[in-house]
């Protein structure tokens, strides 16, 4: 755990985390001082996550999955899902909100624990212009996953992430998007 007041490597790796998934901690000092405390409340209101400005396990790996990286094989987020399920089809890159990935859980829970297959879900720029990926897409950022569940229909999962309160959730004909945006609920 680490706190206001804390200095050395782990909080240099924190800091370079934070910066890199888009919360400006200062300078990569290995202090942790108020930026870094207000960096790590603005990562955890992001993630859905308890806002008290302490860098715990939760808030540490939000923080890692959401700066950019090469997806480590084997590596788990979640209990059912690995993080290689979230990364970039074209480049292996990885960026990952655990806001996500919670919500994936709870909708693989509310479905009596059916599993739940990522087919898309971080993109890189250049992927999402390659799948005709809408500008300013959840995708880029990390924050949705296009599934599809075994033994169940496209529109039960639908209705089921509704129900779960996902805030971007889109039905097609042969999967479901999910995401967890910003803002009020969008439903397509």
């Amino acid at each position: 755990m680490l706190l206001l007041g804390n200095r050395g490597l782990d909080v240099v790796q924190l800091q370079k985390d934070l910066a890199a998934a888009g919360f400006s901690p200062g300078q990569s000092d290995g202090i942790f001082g108020p930026l870094t405390m207000q960096a790590v409340m603005e990562l955890q209101r992001h993630c859905s996550l308890k806002v008290d400005g302490i860098a715990g396990n939760s808030t540490r790996l939000a923080a890692s999955l959401l700066a950019e990286h090469k997806a480590q094989l084997g590596r788990q987020v979640s209990e059912h899902f690995k993080e290689e399920e979230f990364a970039c089809r074209c480049c292996g890159m990885v960026k990952l909100n655990i806001h996500l990935v919670k919500m994936l859980e709870k909708l693989r829970s509310s479905l009596g624990g059916s599993s739940v297959v990522i087919t898309s879900s971080y993109r890189c720029p250049e992927h999402n212009r390659q799948v005709g990926g809408v500008k300013g897409s959840q995708h880029l950022v990390g924050n949705a996953a296009d599934i599809v569940v075994e033994g169940v229909t496209p529109k039960a999962v639908a209705s089921a992430a509704q129900k779960l309160n996902f805030p971007g959730v889109g039905q097609y004909k042969n999967f479901i998007h999910v995401d967890v945006r910003s803002g009020g609920p969008t439903r397509w």
